[in-house]
Parts: C-alpha cells; sequence; structure tokens
C-alpha cells in the first residue's frame, strides 16, 4: 500500500479547514440554498429571541395556521389583513425553507394611538403573528407560534402615552395565539436588551410624501426579482374609527415587499426572522413635514434572531438601501 499517497487526500482537507477557518462564509449560499438542515432556528422549547413571545403548538403546522386565520378572518375589528405563505414564496424563488407563515392584522382602534404616540411605530405594526415549523419532523411539537410582545414595542418607541392601547394589543396577541396554538405564550423574550429605536435606518426624503411613495413603489416594480404585497395606509386606517395619527392628520404607508431569495436565504438561517418579514418600509411625514423613509436594518434583525446567513444580509440590505435611495433621492 502507498501510504504517502493515501495521506494526501487527508492533509489536503487539514489544509482547507485550516484556510477556512477565519473566514464569514454563507453556508446557506455555498450550497445552493436548497437545503434547510444547517440553521440557526432554535427548537420552540429553546427560543430565546429578545421581544418575541412563543407558543408550544398543540397541534401540526397546517391545522395551527388554520386555527389563527379562522380567528383572525372571524374578527371583525380587523380593518385589513395579509396573510403569505414565505414557503410558498421562497419555492417561486427557487429556494427551500420549511413551512413558515405569517399573518398581519390591524385593529385601528389598537393600533392608531400606538402610531400617534411615535410614528416609527408604523414599522413594527400592523402587528404579524408567526406559525412556522422548526424540523423536518412534523409532529406538533416542532411546530411554534410568535410574536412581537407589546413589550417589545413599548422598549423600541416612545409610546408611553399609549399604555392602554398597548395593554390592549397584548391581551389581543395572546388570545390569537390561544386560538393558534393551544397554549399561552410560553417563552417570553425579554425586552432589557433592545433600546429606543434599536435597528431603524430613518432617511429624510427630498420629495413630498406622495412623490416618495409614488417613488418606492415605482422602484419595486421594476425590480423583477422583488413584488410589492401590499401598501399599508395608517392614516386611512385611523380613518376608519374617526381619529387622525396626530393633530395635522399627517400621511403614514407601510410599503410590504416580498424580497424572494434575499428573503428566504434570510428565513433559511434562522427561522423565526420571519416574525419581521416580508420586507417593510414606512414612508411618513412628521408634524413639521418632513417627510421620512424607514426599514429594519437588516443586520438589526439577524442579530436579533440569531440568523446565520452573512450573504443574505448583506444582499438584502443591499436592496432595500436602493429601494430607498431610489425614493428619496
Amino acid at each position: 500500500m502507498n501510504t504517502r499517497r493515501a495521506r494526501w487526500p487527508l492533509t489536503g482537507l487539514l489544509l482547507l479547514s485550516v484556510a477556512l477557518a477565519g473566514c464569514d462564509i454563507d453556508w446557506i449560499e455555498v450550497f445552493g440554498g436548497h437545503h434547510n438542515h444547517n440553521d440557526n432556528t432554535s427548537k420552540v422549547s429553546k427560543t430565546n429571541v429578545p421581544g418575541l413571545d412563543v407558543a408550544q403548538s398543540d397541534y401540526r403546522f397546517t391545522q395551527a395556521y388554520d386555527n389563527l386565520a379562522q380567528a383572525v378572518d372571524g374578527n371583525n375589528n380587523y380593518y385589513k389583513t395579509l396573510k403569505v405563505d414565505l414557503q410558498a414564496e421562497a419555492s417561486a424563488a427557487g429556494r427551500d425553507i420549511r413551512p413558515t407563515r405569517v399573518i398581519l392584522f390591524d385593529d385601528p382602534a389598537r393600533i392608531t394611538p400606538i402610531i400617534a404616540a411615535d410614528r416609527r411605530a408604523g414599522l413594527d405594526l400592523p402587528p404579524a403573528m408567526l406559525v412556522y415549523q422548526t424540523r423536518n419532523d412534523a409532529s406538533a411539537q416542532n411546530v411554534g407560534v410568535a410574536y412581537n410582545s407589546s413589550d417589545y414595542l413599548a422598549a423600541r418607541y416612545n409610546v408611553s402615552d399609549a399604555q392602554d392601547a398597548l395593554d390592549g394589543l397584548a391581551s389581543d396577541l395572546d388570545s390569537l395565539v390561544r386560538d393558534a396554538s393551544g397554549n399561552s405564550a410560553s417563552r417570553i423574550g425579554a425586552v432589557g436588551s433592545i433600546s429606543r429605536g434599536e435597528g431603524i435606518v430613518d432617511r429624510t426624503s427630498n420629495h413630498d410624501f406622495n412623490t416618495t411613495l409614488d417613488r418606492l413603489v415605482g422602484a419595486i416594480n421594476d425590480n423583477s426579482d422583488l413584488e410589492l404585497l401590499q401598501q399599508w395606509d395608517h392614516r386611512a386606517a385611523a380613518h376608519s374609527i374617526g381619529s387622525m395619527l396626530d393633530a395635522n392628520d399627517d400621511p403614514s404607508t407601510l410599503v410590504i415587499v416580498n424580497a424572494g431569495a434575499d428573503q428566504a436565504r434570510m428565513i433559511a438561517g434562522g427561522q423565526t426572522v420571519a416574525v419581521d418579514l416580508p420586507v417593510r418600509i414606512l414612508v411618513s411625514e412628521d408634524t413639521n413635514g418632513t417627510v421620512h423613509v424607514d426599514y429594519d436594518k437588516p443586520s438589526y434583525l439577524a442579530d436579533r434572531h440569531h440568523v446565520d446567513a452573512s450573504n443574505a444580509v448583506d444582499d438584502l440590505d443591499s436592496t432595500v438601501r436602493s429601494l430607498v435611495n431610489k425614493a428619496i433621492n
């Protein structure tokens, strides 16, 4: 036996491992993103994301999601809802992730006072409820129902004047998660590490509100890799209950965008990030007449949800920054 020749493959592997040891590599991207095993998604019972409350489901994924959808559809207080099948969106972009769906729902009586207290809160509102399966095994123990808590909103925004609305929202979220999963949230994400305005990029537009919004929508529609899912008019929602967002009745619209493969790669690296997706960009006008465009910095979302997909984070950041630059300049 030629032992010298036999050693070469092992030696080569050792040298390769040393060379790559210091590299920040998005392995999901290296292997094409079509597997869903090498991510940082914790078991439901072990989830620990700041500001994220999670319930362990008594039901399998489809039943838990159907329970949630039925509860949302049966509530006449909701001004508008949006249901997004993120697994299907990923598949359409040529990516493979486990079952992941999110429903956004807007009760203006809860939402309007919070946005009135801090216009930036329109970035995290309406709230989203995430249903996700953490392993390929489809048993109920691997299904979670999660949402950003009202305590998270209180930590991230200056909304102390809207405490009654926050308390009401907390009650509504707990009711929905119990309807969907059969349980209240058992994993409560502490918010002590969340600071005011953390992770929010706030850009000032050179244009008026309508022009800025039109330019943003145009930039989205011009990008074949993106899909405009919804324009959520917070001012119209406030008007539906005879209220205003502020004394000037200033406009505020949340634009929700399916970011295709970049979004899917983020979710593949850490599934709970889907509660903050699809991509959300807020166009709003403050009481001084200044038009702002706000969005969550993808690196903040990745850090918060322990996402292991650095290239995807950078790519999504580049995509969103490009959209915003086209809107404001």
